[in-house]
């Protein structure tokens, strides 16, 4: 019962991270679409955005291999369960820059937009999530094929305790 708890108490909390790490890169869009009088130039929203999703990565892969005992079916359900939230964040990101895009565009042609007009973000903006994207999912398959490379040569034996070879 108490490990049923954990796992959704670690569930609650990727999806948790998940959404922090959506909205630090909406926050990025929107900032990107202010006047660059406006824009603070000390922290790069972009870059922020591509170390939280590697670190959601890589910490829900540890979670999921320390959780169960993985086998050659599980890493590709790893792999898949990983890569799918990486997608939907990255969905996410596009269908909001989209929003922002006619929110710029309705914005603009209004009497307010034409004393402070928005700015049309360029395309190099989701060229910067679409990388960082990109590197999160080859990490998910070099962590899969360093694990599973690990796993051949022994090498991760808290992974399997009840199968270790005592004296």
């Amino acid at each position: 019962m108490r490990s049923i708890e954990l796992g959704h108490r670690a569930h609650a909390r990727a999806w948790v991270f998940a959404f922090l790490v959506c909205t630090v890169g909406i926050v990025g869009l929107v900032r990107d679409s202010w006047p660059n009088s406006v824009q603070a130039p000390w922290i790069n929203l972009h870059a922020v955005f591509g170390l939280l999703l590697w670190i959601m990565v890589v910490a829900q892969f540890r979670q999921e291999c320390s959780n169960r005992l993985v086998h050659g079916a599980d890493f590709h359900s790893i792999c898949r369960q990983s890569s799918r939230a990486v997608y939907f964040l990255l969905y996410i990101l596009f269908g909001a820059n989209q929003i922002i895009r006619f929110a710029v565009f309705l914005w603009n042609r209004g009497t307010i937009g034409a004393m402070h007009p928005a700015i049309v973000q360029p395309p190099e903006n989701l060229r910067d999530y679409l990388a960082y994207g990109i590197f999160a999912l080859l990490s998910i398959r070099a962590l899969t094929a360093l694990h599973r490379h690990m796993l051949k040569r022994g090498g991760l034996p808290s992974t399997f305790p009840d199968y270790q070879h005592h004296k």
